[in-house]
């Protein structure tokens, strides 16, 4: 099945952005952000995970593979001057296709992501070396969560119960049960649709060599990197890093959120993302 581009908000006719979601977050859940970025189409071209017909390899990969799909997926609809804006796994990608094909990208926003301090990427290396990538545990927490409900209500009582949708409006929430379930044939029930062996792989397959990747970034393309203030994902020391190997990126910080912020907070991630867009 090849990729298709889910249109998300705005006109055909608009200047289009991309939108890259999280490792397990349907596109449709980032909706009431990106109807708040007036002016632009939003489109998303959705990762293998939700394909429909992939599994997830049985040798890992890195991300560098979702980089070339969108670059791909960006041919083939021919969407070319594009603001992509990607969140934690997307946020990667969408530099990495950046990287590659410069040319048909005018920015790139990226919200929290995955930039992980030295120590921690030698430790995912070491896994990798030792063929101990399961016993991460990020992937253990992936292939633990649960993956069919008997009812959408259901699926939705039980995620509004869990600290991370805590600070989620219940409109977000919701889009996250409609967009990220699907019903199953055979009983009736649901199933996550992002399935827990993709959750899985992606976070078995982070991104490692991405120190070596920030300074291209300099005077290559206008860029933006938002930090959810209270994140463990993209932390206090890497954001400062990022910040001296990339200089001529801006750089902000989403105050009194964590790694969530652009389903937490969806419109006050797009004003920080307007006002950027608004100075190039």
């Amino acid at each position: 099945m090849p990729q298709h581009l889910i249109e998300l908000a705005g006109d055909l006719d608009a200047p289009a952005l991309h939108l890259a979601p999280a490792n397990g977050f349907p596109p449709q859940t980032y909706l009431p952000m990106l109807r708040s970025l007036r002016g632009f189409r939003c489109v998303c071209l959705p990762p293998r995970a939700l394909w429909g017909d992939q599994q997830p390899p049985s040798e890992y990969r890195d991300w560098r593979t979702e980089a070339d799909d969108l670059l791909a997926g960006l041919d083939r609809h021919d969407l070319r001057n594009v603001i992509a804006v990607g969140h934690s796994l997307g946020g990667v990608v969408s530099m990495l296709a950046l990287l590659r094909e410069p040319e048909r990208f005018k920015a790139l926003v990226m919200l929290d992501p995955p930039i992980l301090l030295p120590g921690l990427l030698n430790m995912i290396r070491a896994a990798w070396e030792q063929d101990l990538l399961d016993e991460m545990p990020m992937v253990q927490m992936a292939r633990r969560r649960r993956q069919f409900f008997e009812s959408d209500r259901a699926a939705f009582a039980r995620f509004r119960g869990k600290r991370v949708f805590a600070d989620w409006s219940d409109e977000s929430l919701w889009l996250y049960v409609e967009h990220g379930l699907r019903r199953r044939a055979e009983d009736g029930g649901f199933e996550l649709l992002w399935s827990i062996d993709w959750e899985a792989h992606y976070f078995a397959t982070v991104y490692q060599d991405i120190w070596d990747e920030l300074p291209k970034l300099n005077g290559l393309a206008p860029s933006l990197f938002i930090r959810g203030e209270d994140s463990d994902t993209f932390s206090r020391e890497a954001y400062h890093r990022a910040q001296a190997l990339a200089p001529l990126a801006h750089f902000e910080l989403m105050r009194g959120r964590g790694h969530l912020f652009p389903l937490a907070a969806p419109v006050d991630t797009a004003g920080l993302i307007m006002d950027w867009l608004g100075k190039l």
